[in-house]
């Protein structure tokens, strides 16, 4: 199994600056580099605090400087809110600032307040995403852009400047059919979070992508399937339950966020709870929180019954201090995954 940190870079309304959440991310991704993950994933949100985080292939080119040999790459690019030549040339050129450790997460995004400010209909984003994906391929990869869609419009566009890598290992991000076929037709790998839904969330997303390769002639369970989960390592079960209630306070920012008009005071969202939220108990459930026993126990379950090959761990989640998630971040770096590994290993070397 493949380890990343996914960072969201939320701004908690805790008197952190934003330069505090930067060097935060910057110290957890050092962390995780030393210790051997296998990718650092920076998010893209707009206009609120749920995430200060705009640009992620900047904030990657800007990391490159920071890390050794952990990959680095956006989780994801929103693609219908990019002018689509301009966003081939930024991969092209973060890949070189990278010096080709660029990986690539790819959305269409989901927060209607976001595509409002944009002018963009966010009926129209699965559209807009597929033709910028189109566009992506063309222009990265094939280093002239021509293209006519519905949306997108580019004639004959050489670009100055091509990636190092020949391929760009992606991601993407999104269970529309249209989503998966591109998936497929493109060799990237999906990627899935269950927030904190049940487990069918992952079981439902797998079936589908499974029946989409057999659809395209593509048998068996061996592929790649990546799964982003909340994760967050303690002895105690009260600093384990507190972090239960930070997860669940990120599930109401991120519900609010789902709101045509969320509620908000200025660029911070309103914590509000939302219809049919579960409860403290049942977040401890459906997160992976607890001891390093337990949750390499959970982790290594998963992997088994889900065929996970990549897991996205997020551990740094809304109003966290920042040195528990810190000590919760090491213990998994020290405990957690090597015994996940190695348990792992033994199936491998099983089968």
């Amino acid at each position: 199994m493949e380890f990343s940190l996914f960072n969201l870079m939320t701004k908690p309304v805790d008197g952190s600056t934003h330069a505090d959440v930067f060097q935060q991310m910057r110290i957890m991704t050092q962390m995780v580099d030393d210790a051997g993950f296998d990718i650092a994933w920076f998010a893209e949100h707009h206009l609120s605090n749920y995430c200060i985080s705009p640009s992620p292939l900047m904030i990657a080119a800007n990391m490159a400087g920071f890390t050794q040999q952990i990959r680095l790459g956006p989780a994801v690019v929103v693609m219908p809110f990019y002018e689509p030549l301009r966003l081939a040339e930024d991969i092209c050129l973060v890949d070189q600032l990278t010096e080709g450790r660029l990986v690539l997460g790819l959305g269409t995004g989901y927060q209607p307040r976001e595509f409002s400010k944009f002018g963009f209909d966010i009926e129209n984003r699965l559209q807009r995403g597929l033709e910028t994906w189109d566009v992506i391929e063309q222009g990265v990869y094939g280093g002239v852009i021509n293209y006519k869609g519905e949306h997108i419009n580019i004639e004959n566009a050489a670009l100055s400047i091509a990636p190092v890598q020949d391929r760009i290992r992606t991601f993407g991000v999104g269970n529309a059919p249209e989503i998966r076929q591109m998936i497929i037709d493109r060799g990237a790998e999906p990627l899935t979070s269950p927030a904190i839904g049940p487990n069918t969330i992952i079981e439902t997303t797998r079936r589908l992508f499974k029946e989409t390769r057999a659809e395209n002639g593509l048998s068996g369970d061996d592929f790649p399937f990546a799964v982003q989960r909340y994760i967050y390592v303690t002895d105690s079960k009260e600093d384990a339950r507190t972090a239960a209630e930070q997860v669940l306070t990120h599930a109401r920012m991120a519900n609010n966020m789902r709101l045509p008009i969320p509620l908000m005071d200025g660029a911070d969202l309103k914590i509000v709870p939302f219809d049919n939220e579960p409860n403290i108990d049942l977040v401890l459930k459906r997160a992976i929180i607890g001891d390093a026993e337990e949750v390499s126990r959970r982790i290594v379950a998963e992997a088994r019954e889900f065929g996970i090959t990549h897991l996205s761990v997020f551990m740094q989640i809304a109003s966290i201090p920042f040195t528990k998630a810190q000590r919760s971040l090491e213990i998994f770096c020290d405990q957690v995954m090597p015994v996940v590994k190695a348990e792992l290993a033994k199936d491998q070397a099983a089968s």
